[in-house]
């Protein structure tokens, strides 16, 4: 097959979510390397997103921090892109004149309210898809979608530096798992199991296997929790919430034995790193991610029976009993899991004894 021009292979894919929502794009940004497309991936947002650390999947990688910004970028590559990939996460105005401005096409997944024309081009939301899967809408139909193997969401060639993290890892046992406690910048609640709980599990993991350690991890916003665990003093226990970087964390991930937590962006970082994963899901949907389908041998689920949930999806959400899940009187799908079962289910899980 003839391979098409440099200029027509030129693909401009805008990120717009955090941590997870970036390494859902892994799949597709692998088969437009497959394909020899040259990709440039446009980081926007407030706060640094971007945990694919290297070019190994994108050509170029730029990092825009407001509005002024993107439009600044557009204004200075005027048609310089065949296409412009928006997924779902990917509103308002500014994102779409910028795309409009600086690319010949537009292709954008979800239930976008624009008109499909010469330049624009919408993707609807295929019900059955995973996040990974609708992505790769934007380059193939929804028969060729599909994701089969757990090994499409690895990142090839990710830079790992053990140095830059000996500071976190002085004085703890070489084996360790990373534990994170809150979800979502501390701004979820449906996803995050009691703080209680973790402590509860947390204790009795330290106190049984004091030859491993347990490095709780989490973002600034989530600086309350620590205080929680002032009194777990234990010497193979260390609270490194709000003390890492995206990169700090990446490589705690990457020489860890494996992820202990929720729905969070850590979670993902896990599993694209290769790392075994147990994680606590509330009103929150495992299906749109699909690794415990794909591999449940790797990547555990613990979720409740409860009739209501998921109630927080941006598709197919549960709206049986509230329609959002800030609005839920009791977090029931959280409160009804066990910390005997979750601390039974991590020892089963990573063969611990």
């Amino acid at each position: 097959m003839k391979l098409l021009t440099a200029k027509k292979r030129k693909i401009a894919i805008i990120f717009t979510g955090g941590l997870g929502d970036t390494l859902l794009f892994v799949p597709l940004l692998k088969e437009l390397q497959q394909k020899q497309f040259h990709t440039t991936a446009i980081f926007y947002a407030k706060d640094k997103n971007d945990c694919l650390l290297d070019n190994s999947l994108a050509n170029h990688k730029i990092h825009i921090g407001t509005k002024a910004g993107l439009l600044l970028f557009a204004l200075t590559h005027p048609k310089c892109f065949v296409n412009f990939y928006i997924n779902h996460l990917g509103k308002g105005k500014a994102i779409r004149w910028a795309a409009k401005y600086c690319s010949y096409r537009i292709t954008q997944t979800g239930n976008a309210k624009i008109t499909n024309s010469k330049q624009f081009r919408n993707i609807p939301v295929e019900p059955v898809l995973s996040d990974a899967e609708q992505n790769l809408r934007l380059l193939y139909t929804a028969s060729n979608a599909g994701i089969k193997s757990i090994k499409r969401f690895y990142l090839p060639r990710p830079l790992l530096d053990q140095a830059s993290v000996t500071g976190h890892l002085n004085d703890i046992n070489p084996v360790y798992y990373i534990i994170q406690v809150s979800a979502g910048n501390n701004t979820t609640p449906f996803k995050n199991w009691p703080i209680q709980n973790w402590i509860s599990v947390i204790t009795k993991l330290s106190d049984t296997f004091k030859n491993i350690s347990f490095l709780i991890v989490g973002d600034a916003f989530e600086t309350t929790y620590a205080a929680a665990f002032e009194d777990l003093k234990r010497s193979n226990c260390k609270v490194l919430i709000g003390k890492t970087s995206i990169p700090e964390v990446f490589n705690l991930v990457a020489f860890s034995s494996g992820y202990i937590g929720l729905d969070s962006g850590i979670m993902h970082m896990a599993v694209a790193l290769q790392k075994k994963t147990l994680t606590i899901f509330g009103a929150s949907d495992e299906k749109l991610y699909g690794y415990s389908t794909l591999n449940g041998g790797d990547h555990t689920v613990i979720s409740s029976s409860i009739s209501c949930r998921p109630c927080s999806a941006w598709k197919n959400a549960n709206t049986s009993r509230v329609s959002n899940p800030m609005q839920c009187p009791d977090l029931a799908c959280l409160t009804g899991i066990r910390e005997d079962m979750v601390y039974d289910r991590i020892l089963a899980h990573f063969n611990l004894v």
